[in-house]
């Protein structure tokens, strides 16, 4: 077995091809019955290391000859958590326990290293997979727990989101950009979500502003996504008293993801979270009426805003954690002599940690 970068710009379409059946495979068996990422996209994100990321991406990928037994990525964080790093692995389910995984994390680890970073991140990490228990095996700790949920449009009567606006309200959407005369209020309102529970995770809520408003709605824009938000104006003040927000791939029209969805903490108790959550489902059903389903993740500890959920519709499909772990201990637990130094002579590994 030879690990090697892997230039996705320089890689050919076998190799492409194959790391996408990895990945398939992963997303089948980790989230079964999820949307399948098509071949074209990942291409596109391999290809470019930013595609679609808060920062560059770094690859490596394990060989045997011309056939990938694994691939791993490593996104760097570059406005924001700039401790942190974000890895993934995939290894293919008939090359398991041959330690090819911590391998390629070896890789990551020394890079992560060597660049300063000292938090590795994993976000996507069901609970009670593989992935789960080889991640605990190496060194992570479960910092976080969300529960994600599923709106299927089909199951849903749509009387459900039939909800009126309290007295002294009004409603307000956007796609693309928050209007100019709004978008100061929008940023005070965001700051709200510092209030939803983080578990014992290092990551630190960053102050909402209109510059950075602005940054989120361009990036959005150069990574070719469509964003709507639904907002609740309170009358009197003007005030941006709850919001919900929404992220569109135009290139996959059966699924959408909910972002934020806040309530400014003087407004609670009024549904306002209901409400923009309804009136958001009516929007995308008018402008997509081909939709399948919405896809939320919010914290395990959250009941009030799980409820919401379920109020309009959405059901449970899994729980997911955060995984966390410095990067120092990760490199000690591996067996390296520091994470600033680069793994010896890549050879079949006489005895690895159990998982990938």
């Amino acid at each position: 077995m030879e690990i090697r970068p892997f230039i996705g710009a320089e890689a050919s379409e076998d190799e492409l091809r194959q790391c996408y059946e990895l990945f398939i495979s992963d997303v089948r068996r980790t989230f079964p019955g999820f949307p399948e990422q098509p071949y074209e996209s990942f291409m596109a994100a391999m290809r470019d290391p930013r595609s679609g990321s808060v920062g560059p991406r770094q690859v490596w990928a394990a060989y045997e000859g011309d056939q990938v037994l694994g691939f791993a990525t490593v996104v760097y964080p570059d406005r924001r958590l700039l401790d942190w790093a974000n890895p993934r692995v995939f290894v293919s389910e008939s090359h398991r326990r041959r330690g090819i995984g911590t391998a390629l994390l070896r890789e990551l680890v020394a890079d992560a290293g060597a660049r300063g970073r000292t938090t590795l991140a994993c976000e996507l990490v069901r609970i009670g997979t593989e992935g789960d228990h080889w991640a605990r095996a190496v060194g992570f700790t479960d910092t976080q727990r969300t529960c994600w949920q599923m709106l299927y449009v089909a199951d849903v009567d749509p009387a459900l989101w039939e909800i009126p606006v309290p007295e002294g309200f009004r409603l307000v959407q956007w796609a693309d950009a928050a209007p100019d005369e709004l978008v100061a209020a929008f940023a005070a309102a965001r700051n709200a979500i510092a209030d939803a529970p983080r578990g014992d995770s290092s990551y630190q809520n960053e102050e909402w502003t209109v510059a950075r408003v602005r940054q989120v709605e361009a990036d959005l824009r150069e990574a070719g996504d469509d964003s709507r938000f639904v907002v609740a104006v309170h009358e009197e003040t003007g005030a941006v008293a709850a919001l919900t927000g929404m992220r569109l791939d135009p290139r996959r029209v059966d699924l959408c993801w909910q972002r934020d969805t806040a309530v400014v903490a003087q407004y609670r108790g009024l549904g306002l979270g209901r409400v923009v959550k309804a009136a958001m489902m009516r929007w995308l059903l008018t402008d997509i009426p081909d939709l399948g389903r919405v896809t939320t993740s919010t914290a395990a500890d959250n009941a009030y805003m799980i409820r919401v959920n379920e109020q309009i519709g959405y059901t449970h499909y899994s729980e997911m954690g955060l995984f966390e772990a410095p990067v120092e201990r990760i490199g000690a637990a591996l067996g390296m002599q520091g994470t600033n130094s680069i793994p010896g002579p890549r050879r079949e590994p006489e005895q690895e940690l159990e998982g990938a």
